[in-house]
């Protein structure tokens, strides 16, 4: 899962810090794409695992994970700060990692909640 994730964000611009000797995540995982990006879908308990991964390809996140009124956690990357927008947190059911086309800043803070949305199906 976690080179599928390197590989959706070099795609789309991303400039990590790292590609080599990445750790895995093991288990279970889907994602879907629209025109805005992807969205990956993983248990809840590989949270901790997606944010080490995340921490070591991209550096310390914009946001680190903070709670969510729905008893989850949501961090982020800036594109400024990686080349390109990259949402990840977990909520009850899901652990989620959302890599976004490359966008203008006001059109990106409004898309947000509507991809959260659509994350948690």
């Amino acid at each position: 899962m976690g080179q599928f994730v390197l590989q959706q964000a070099l795609k789309r611009g991303a400039r990590p810090v790292a590609t080599n000797s990445l750790p895995a995540i093991a288990g279970e995982w889907s994602y879907s794409e629209d025109q805005d990006g992807v969205i990956l879908h993983l248990p809840r308990e590989r949270f901790s695992d997606v944010e080490a991964f995340l921490r070591q390809a991209f550096g310390p996140p914009a946001q680190a994970p903070t709670d969510t009124t729905t008893g989850g956690k949501l961090g982020w990357y800036s594109a400024r700060t990686i080349g390109v927008g990259l949402q990840f947190g977990y909520n009850p059911e899901r652990t989620q990692v959302i890599v976004l086309r490359p966008q203008p800043p006001d059109e990106i803070i409004k898309r947000i909640p509507e991809a959260l949305e659509k994350s948690g199906r």
